[in-house]
């Protein structure tokens, strides 16, 4: 069976969307998934599914959540491949400081064009470098993500909606992925 992340957008940020990761776990199962393992609160989950459609799959996840909380919880996919294609194409140095808590992925839902890549370029900074690539975002943030001017919603406006991970996270789901 195909192995997929999926990334949950918009959940348990500033106590809004509160969903707790054992009740996330058996809603996947409910939903017909398996091997499902979940990481921390911001909503990534691990899992099986016979589905080989990725968007199928997708929109019978979104269904499933909203009929289960009763709101909608955008979901990016990737697969087991996608994701270590995603930290292979990594365009930074991961010897720059504190590359694991600094270096983002965020995970577009659509691979943005050169107008949107274009609008987004005045934002950039050598503090602040971000780097297209498909429909993956990578930045670097020289000064962490906290004082930051490129924020994820300025990305999400520029370039479409999107769910931002930190590359220690990335990484540890790619681990998880794998099969055994």
């Amino acid at each position: 069976m195909p192995q997929y992340i999926a990334l949950l957008r918009g959940i348990n940020v500033s106590g809004q969307k509160i969903i707790k990761m054992v009740d996330l776990k058996a809603m996947f199962q409910a939903a017909n998934c398996s091997s499902v393992v979940t990481y921390i609160q911001s909503g990534n989950v691990v899992f099986e599914h016979r589905e080989a459609d990725a968007a199928q799959l997708r929109q019978h996840l979104e269904d499933h959540l909203k009929t289960s909380l009763g709101y909608v919880v955008p979901i990016l996919l990737r697969t087991q491949g996608q994701l270590a294609a995603i930290v292979a194409k990594s365009p930074f140095d991961d010897q720059l400081p504190e590359f694991g808590k600094r270096m983002y992925v965020c995970f577009l839902e659509n691979a943005p064009d050169a107008t949107a890549i274009a609008a987004i370029a005045p934002y950039t900074n050598p503090e602040e470098q971000l780097r297209v690539h498909g429909s993956e975002a990578y930045v670097y943030y020289a000064s962490g993500l906290g004082k930051a001017k490129l924020t994820n919603a300025i990305i999400e406006r520029k370039l479409g909606m999107a769910t931002m991970r930190n590359w220690n996270t990335v990484n540890t789901l790619l681990e998880m992925s794998k099969p055994n």
